[in-house]
């Protein structure tokens, strides 16, 4: 009986209260959260993909090149690997933040050495173009490479 007459000014004021209270979390089930304001609501993640879009897939080389075969910034991008002129990234994650850009991870391998790289591309000039970041951490522009058909041999000059 204490206990009841101890409860019942806690009773009166909820019942005096006039918003609702918020119903207790049970041991199963967490307490419900208060919904952000639209305008608070966090910037949408990228895009977790399994493989390089195709859109990006394909022969690149720098856009002044011939599409050469031995061309020092030649790259090749398939599904799941990256080949460079003298260096392979086996690809481990894809990001893609809006259509034209992604994030490849990978784990790369050239010269006997091996480490890992995180890159930016960016498809410009209606995919025909193809910017990284090779640079940009240094402050420069981005590296650009224009698509090619295919990587050609062709005398070096």
């Amino acid at each position: 009986m204490k206990q009841l007459i101890a409860l019942a000014p806690l009773a009166l004021l909820a019942a005096c209260s006039s918003e609702e209270p918020a119903p207790e979390a049970t041991a199963s089930e967490p307490a419900a959260q208060p919904s952000a304001s639209p305008s608070a609501s966090p910037a949408p993640a990228a895009a977790a993909l399994t493989e390089v879009p195709e859109a990006f897939q394909g022969y690149w080389d720098y856009v002044d090149g011939q599409c050469a075969s031995w061309s020092d910034a030649q790259l090749t991008v398939e599904p799941r690997r990256l080949t460079f002129y003298e260096s392979t990234g086996d690809v481990t994650a894809v990001r893609q933040p809006d259509p034209d850009t992604i994030v490849v991870s990978m784990a790369m391998s050239g010269e006997g050495d091996t480490w890992t790289e995180e890159t930016t591309y960016r498809l410009v000039d209606g995919g025909k173009v193809l910017e990284s970041n090779f640079t940009e951490a240094e402050g420069g522009e981005p590296f650009r490479r224009k698509r090619c058909t295919a990587l050609v041999d062709v005398p070096m000059k």
